[in-house]
């Protein structure tokens, strides 16, 4: 925490936290930590000149891309924290008779790191952020503190009301460093420690995970908030061809970025070369995200890399998004289902592997009356589709809305009927991926730029609207 209200604490509440923080645990119960409640403004002053120095100091050792975002961080809120703690660690302490301390006397100075965080959990939870603050001279601080010369120098601690709240801490949001996966730090050590052994610890230290994350349709305001998180804490972006240009620039700065996209007729990535990739990604150790456009899994071969990574052993996971359906739908304020009109939605794609329209379509599913449609891909095959809907019962009067970039600034949409929007798309010729929506309850429903009194009843007929 390094953002703080400038509203007092009550001396009760820090008085509870100190007291709370003092019950941690420590070896041979010697509870060497010594606090020191810093309330001279003149001491304060002092602490905030010596960290300045530091800090210039410290910017020394970075060059670049990196020194010029070092000098863009908040390191400490020295300007508004209420409270400011002293924290040592009394290396003469006489608790706990030199048990536990004799061997590794450094378990001392874990102990005041255990009561460090046991006081910042209490704060947290009691509503207060807290900064621990390293930028400074320790020798410095312990003499314009008094100090005794037995009194080791642990950290500097602010605490404060936050001034925001996030769920990721201020680094990662930075790209500075994002967080790592578990699975860099955790390692087990089986019977034959000599070679199964340390070859399982060694693998597992080198491996990175995969996450699958839904784009969203476009609108960059449709991620969701752990798609969000992802994105900034990747190491490595592998990313379709339509994902939005608005979206990649939601990735932490200094994560690769490489293009996998795959669009249909022309040059593209392989998908088994895409599987290959992501695993060796991994392997190095880094967090990887395949950002897919929309939900990854629908129509998204998810399944795919899905089984790619478990079969490698690559630690993975979903993030879903929000499909271009429900996008498309939302912008239109159009209703996919209806208790009067749909009860089922179903959602199809119009092309198989090879490009034509699988032949394994449920007819009498789309022309269901109480259904709602929405077919996926359709640019191609949308005629063969809805003249085989239609010669298996489907009315051609149907409302049938097709929509091009769902949710982007370029959206198209084309209101029309079953009967006329393959021809009416085909007229238009729009850029960008394009799904069409079709079912009695569509009818009903206003668009999105209604224009106030405009309806899909009457705009039945073939009107594209260009929203």
């Amino acid at each position: 925490m390094r953002r703080f209200k400038s509203d007092p604490v009550p001396d009760a509440l820090i008085d509870r936290l100190l007291r709370l923080a003092d019950l941690s645990p420590s070896v041979g119960n010697s509870q060497p930590w010594r606090i020191v409640n810093i309330k001279d403004s003149a001491v304060r002053a002092a602490v905030v000149e010596n960290f300045e120095s530091q800090r210039r100091k410290s910017a020394e050792a970075y060059s670049d891309e990196r020194a010029n975002l070092y000098s863009k961080l908040k390191l400490a809120g020295f300007d508004a924290a209420p409270v400011h703690l002293a924290v040592f660690c009394d290396h003469d302490a006489a608790q706990g008779h030199g048990l536990g301390r004799q061997t590794m006397p450094e378990t001392l100075e874990s102990s005041c790191a255990c009561m460090v965080t046991t006081l910042w959990l209490a704060a947290r939870e009691a509503g207060l952020g807290m900064g621990w603050v390293s930028i400074v001279d320790p020798a410095k601080i312990s003499a314009m503190l008094g100090a005794p010369a037995h009194w080791k120098f642990i950290g500097y601690l602010l605490l404060g009301w936050p001034e925001e709240e996030h769920l990721d801490p201020e680094l990662e949001r930075l790209g500075w460093q994002p967080r790592t996966p578990f699975e860099t730090r955790y390692s087990e050590l089986g019977s034959s420690a000599s070679t199964v052994g340390a070859s399982e610890s060694g693998q597992r230290a080198k491996m990175g995970t995969v996450t699958l994350v839904g784009a969203g349709p476009g609108d960059p305001d449709l991620l969701t908030v752990k798609a969000l998180r992802a994105l900034q804490s990747a190491d490595a972006v592998l990313f379709d061809d339509l994902v939005a240009k608005p979206i990649l620039a939601c990735v932490r700065p200094g994560a690769q970025l490489i293009d996998v996209g795959k669009r249909g007729y022309r040059k593209s990535c392989k998908q088994p070369d895409i599987n290959a990739e992501i695993i060796r990604l991994a392997r190095e150790g880094l967090s990887v995200v395949r950002l897919k456009s929309g939900d990854p899994l629908i129509f998204g071969r998810a399944g795919e890399e899905i089984s790619a990574c478990q079969e490698a052993g690559v630690p993975i996971s979903v993030v879903a998004g929000v499909t271009s359906a429900q996008g498309a739908a939302a912008g239109l304020k159009v209703a996919l289902t209806h208790r009067d009109y749909a009860r089922r939605l179903q959602f199809i794609t119009a092309h198989d592997r090879r490009g034509h329209l699988p032949a394994d379509i449920d007819w009498a599913s789309v022309a269901d009356i109480a259904a709602t449609t929405v077919v996926y891909m359709p640019k191609r095959t949308l005629s063969e589709l809805t003249e085989a809907a239609i010669s298996h019962g489907l009315d051609p009067n149907t409302p049938a809305i097709a929509v091009a970039n769902a949710t982007r600034p370029d959206e198209q949409v084309f209101l029309s009927s079953v009967g006329k929007i393959a021809a009416e798309l085909d007229a238009a010729h729009p850029d960008g991926p394009v799904l069409v929506m079709i079912g009695e309850a569509l009818r009903h429903a206003t668009t999105a730029d209604a224009k106030e009194a405009s309806t899909l009843a009457s705009a039945i007929g073939g009107l594209p609207i260009a929203s």
